[in-house]
């Protein structure tokens, strides 16, 4: 009915709500009223003597819970937790059977523990843990476990999470941004200890100790505007130099970039001018195999189109399984070479290099140069392929 949906509020509760809604300041009798005419087994267990652990925590329902505290000032919890030390100093003091039967005096305080300082997420087996308490949700099978009897390397173990049977892993929004992030820094420390521990690394030490805080930030504003020279600052150029070194080999970044343009440039030194530079683009939104591996259920050998989602639906299950793709990718490019390129398709191969990017929608792609075995120059090979 337009007319009354006209009637209600833009951005409110309704009337009609707010009139039933019925406000209990006090904590006991709010208990009351969640209480149902069955009582709970966990607490029953423990009234009656027969839970054999007291790490049980029941959980009733209720209306609306800030589960995050945002509505509490940190004065009101520092506030909370000096009345409940007052508390406990004082019921050490007196007869158990003379203390209150308030349950806001009695029950426990659980504080998050929070701290300006970062948390260490190197081989720290909670970290995970506790970032992502949905993923784990039993405390166990993150990285770096002691209690797993052979040891699993943060490689491996990434991927096996990534490839778990429910998909949750790969679906979650931003574990696989973490992972990698952390796996980033560990390359780029790991490659930093390693340059560190040469012996020549000790007169750049000592060069680079005198570089001031000022001077790093005038370099950072010249290369922002495109003016930064390496004659004007020497030991800004060294430094410079260190990071491009540590960070190609940390996989995504812009010096694993030029470290890749480097090989290239080293190919051609060796085998001459590439024959043919070719862009493979699979379209994975369109691609039954795709599908398949993102776990929808068809029959490769006879495809019905009334079985085949709709576009937007194959969208939505390409970008919700970026692990599925990523092997769909890597088979079917893996088969190409294998299949194709190295068999002779082209012709005799003497080399090949590609690399491996993604689109805008974040499909990815190959970029591939190719040596072709011959002794066809750049403009006999160009006449050749027009008449094909």
């Amino acid at each position: 009915n337009e007319i009354n949906i006209a009637k209600l509020p833009e951005d409110d509760v309704p009337e009609s709500i707010w009139t039933i809604i019925e406000r209990i300041e006090n904590a006991a009798d709010g208990d009351v009223e969640r209480a149902g005419y069955t009582g709970d087994p966990l607490v029953d267990a423990v009234t009656q003597g027969e839970a054999h652990t007291t790490n049980i925590f029941p959980i009733t329902t209720s209306a609306i819970l800030d589960v995050n505290g945002t509505t509490i000032a940190s004065k009101d919890i520092g506030v909370h937790l000096l009345h409940k030390i007052k508390n406990s100093s004082s019921k050490a003091l007196i007869d158990p059977s003379d203390i209150s039967t308030d349950n806001m005096e009695n029950e426990d305080v659980y504080v998050i523990p929070r701290s300006n300082m970062p948390v260490n997420d190197c081989a720290n087996p909670e970290f995970l843990l506790g970032l992502f308490p949905t993923l784990f949700p039993y405390g166990c099978g993150a990285p770096y476990d002691s209690t797993r009897p052979s040891p699993v390397s943060l490689n491996q173990h990434i991927r096996y999470l990534l490839a778990y049977e429910d998909q949750r892993f790969e679906k979650h929004h931003s574990f696989m941004f973490v992972l990698f992030n952390i796996m980033q820094r560990r390359q780029a420390c790991w490659n930093a200890s390693l340059m560190a521990s040469r012996p020549y690394f000790q007169d750049t030490a000592t060069d680079l100790q005198t570089l001031t805080s000022k001077e790093i930030e005038t370099a950072l504003i010249s290369a922002t505007s495109q003016t930064f020279s390496s004659i004007t600052n020497p030991r800004v150029n060294m430094l410079m130099k260190r990071i491009r070194t540590v960070g190609g080999n940390v996989m995504g970044s812009a010096y694993s970039r030029a470290s890749l343009r480097t090989q290239i440039h080293a190919l051609i030194f060796n085998q001459g001018l590439p024959s043919i530079f070719m862009t493979i683009n699979p379209a994975d939104i369109h691609s039954r195999v795709a599908l398949y591996f993102a776990g929808v259920d068809l029959d490769l050998d006879t495809i019905l189109p009334e079985k085949i989602p709709s576009t937007y639906e194959r969208a939505q299950i390409i970008a919700s399984h970026p692990v599925a793709t990523a092997r769909f990718f890597n088979v079917l490019i893996s088969s190409i070479l294998k299949c194709m390129v190295e068999k002779g398709v082209l012709g005799p191969i003497k080399a090949y290099f590609g690399t491996v990017e993604n689109q805008g929608h974040g499909s990815l792609h190959l970029h591939i140069l190719m040596w072709l075995d011959h002794d066809l120059t750049p403009s006999q090979l160009k006449e050749s392929v027009k008449n094909e």
